[in-house]
């Protein structure tokens, strides 16, 4: 009798624990901005990037406080080197921390899009996934159709076979998407430091939503040479040295000449790093603008196909209910409207990832 109580006692204890996995699974949930934190939270070379941050803003805020102590001794003191440093120190480690602050951007953008990548292929394997697990389970039932029709003298051992081999191709592309999935959730997970075997039962995409129209190229250029990381950078790094020529000038060094030619070498050299990063930034943004045109246009063909494979079904689904075509001939049209829906699913979200990295291009960059 106690062995009785006690397997019931351990059945019990085992649904319970059953019960509530399962509803934990049912919670878990995923969208993109929440792998793409996730991703961001958990990155090493963007901790490196932080704690160089850290010290560099210490060092500023520690300089800015002995250079205000200095100031009370230029009533005592006629150095004008004293002077220089008060000026020029500060706003040198002002500048690189502003430029390890836009690395910081540049990073955390790049990890963003990296997960903003990998949820796409989740999303693209997920789709996949439950469109030939329909389309599997609709060919089953189909083919088991087919044996009845083949018991009842309707079909030939030829017509079974075929419904067969659709079956069976539709059921291998099945578990061919299923390892895809699988592959692709590995992946977002190792991004995410998360659990590599982890799954995710809701993968929200409400907010991935393909762009409508896009600006034209001129616009894009525009906004990237304001804002892009290696050129505020390069801006950065010539106004401390025109800066620096100003006040060394001002001192009247007793190599003036040498001095002066020296400080203008590196101020025109700045100043060609400087154009030479709105150039870059130019060819970046037209190659990019170049895959996001590409994309939409895809996206526009592969829309026109999914309707063109919509309506051949939805015609061949009246052919074959008025006996005018076999049901291999409606499977055909199925798996076509499938592969159809799949394609103008995978446009679609390969549309939005590249607007996606084209605005990430035109902000601060996503290229360490």
């Amino acid at each position: 009798m106690k062995k009785v109580i006690a397997s019931i006692a351990l059945v019990t204890l085992v649904l319970a624990g059953t019960t509530q996995v399962a509803f934990a699974a049912a919670e878990e949930s995923l969208n993109i901005e929440k792998a793409a934190i996730k991703a961001v939270e958990n990155s090493q070379p963007l901790k490196t990037v932080n704690q160089q941050a850290e010290v560099i803003q210490k060092n500023y805020v520690s300089l800015k406080g002995q250079m205000n102590q200095t100031k009370y001794l230029l009533p005592y003191s006629n150095s004008y080197s004293l002077v220089k440093s008060i000026i020029l120190a500060p706003l040198q480690l002002k500048s690189a921390l502003e430029q390890v602050n836009n690395t910081q951007v540049v990073v955390t953008n790049a990890i963003r899009m990296g997960a903003y990548s990998g949820y796409i292929d989740l999303l693209k394997a997920d789709y996949a996934l439950n469109t030939q697990s329909e389309l599997m389970n609709s060919l089953y039932e189909d083919y088991k159709k087919a044996r009845l029709q083949k018991e009842q003298g309707m079909l030939t051992d030829a017509q079974l076979r075929l419904a067969e081999i659709a079956y069976e191709q539709t059921r291998y592309n099945y578990l061919n998407a299923q390892n895809s999935r699988e592959s692709a959730g590995m992946a977002l997970n190792n991004m995410m430091k998360e659990d590599i075997a982890k799954q995710y039962d809701i993968l929200q995409d409400n907010n991935i939503k393909p762009p409508a129209q896009i600006r034209s190229l001129n616009e894009y250029v525009q906004q990237a040479r304001m804002n892009r990381a290696e050129v505020l950078n390069a801006q950065s790094t010539l106004e401390i040295l025109e800066e620096q020529y100003r006040l060394g000038i001002a001192e009247i060094p007793t190599d003036y000449e040498f001095y002066k030619q020296q400080q203008e070498y590196e101020i025109a050299k700045a100043g060609d790093d400087l154009e030479l990063a709105r150039i870059n930034v130019q060819q970046n943004v037209t190659d990019l603008y170049a895959g996001l045109t590409s994309s939409m246009k895809k996206m526009e063909a592969m829309s026109y196909l999914a309707d063109q494979a919509q309506q051949s079904f939805q015609a061949a689904q009246i052919r074959y209910d008025n006996s005018e075509i076999t049901f291999i001939e409606l499977n055909k049209a199925k798996v076509a409207k499938a592969q159809a829906d799949i394609n103008l699913k995978n446009a679609e979200l390969d549309a939005w990832l590249m607007q996606a990295t084209m605005d990430s291009a035109c902000g601060a960059g996503f290229q360490p």
